[in-house]
């Protein structure tokens, strides 16, 4: 998943500075299991270890059971997601980003668990389908949502596909492609 938020890094710095645009970070999305699977995430992917500590820094975590400073310092990252300041790229969360969440560089989703519901599928994806220039700019990977899905989520992405809900360029990858 990593691979394909780096792509989209690249894709969108480029078309920045050839179309005399405002810079748009990507983020990625990233649904795991439970909370104790959230903090396991968060620890690896924040780490020095991970990809030379390229994250260190940039990963958040969005969940019922956090509480106090870290909670509330959480939460104003999200709401904050788009704002050039803010260095968060990657977005761990445990069924909390649902309706209301309306942010338009979402380009990597990383769905870890089983999702339920087409409902539930259909507004996760929705997360990752807001334009970020408000309009399609031609560019494939501008215009482009990733989902790296294991075998059930990718069949409620295919089924998904068909909803009204659902416009955009969705490029699935199995998560063995991924690796």
């Amino acid at each position: 998943a990593c691979f394909f938020h780096e792509r989209a890094k690249n894709a969108l710095t480029e078309y920045a500075l050839e179309n005399n645009k405002g810079k748009v970070k990507p983020v990625m999305l990233v649904v795991a299991k439970d909370t104790t699977h959230a903090g396991e995430l968060r620890a690896l992917l924040d780490s020095d270890n991970f990809r030379g500590g390229e994250f260190k820094g940039k990963v958040i975590e969005i969940h019922t059971k956090l509480r106090g400073e870290e909670a509330e310092e959480n939460i104003e990252k999200l709401i904050s997601l788009e704002h050039p300041d803010n260095t968060v790229e990657i977005v761990i969360h445990v069924n909390m980003l649902k309706e209301g969440w309306d942010v338009t560089n979402v380009y990597t989703i990383a769905p870890l668990r089983e999702a339920a519901a087409a409902i539930l599928t259909e507004q996760t994806i929705g997360r990752g389908l807001r334009l970020p220039y408000g309009e399609r700019t031609g560019v494939p990977l501008v215009d482009r949502l990733v989902i790296v899905a294991h075998e059930q989520f990718a069949r409620v992405v295919s089924m998904a596909k068909d909803s009204p809900l659902i416009q955009g360029n969705v490029e699935q990858i199995s998560e063995k492609d991924a690796k």
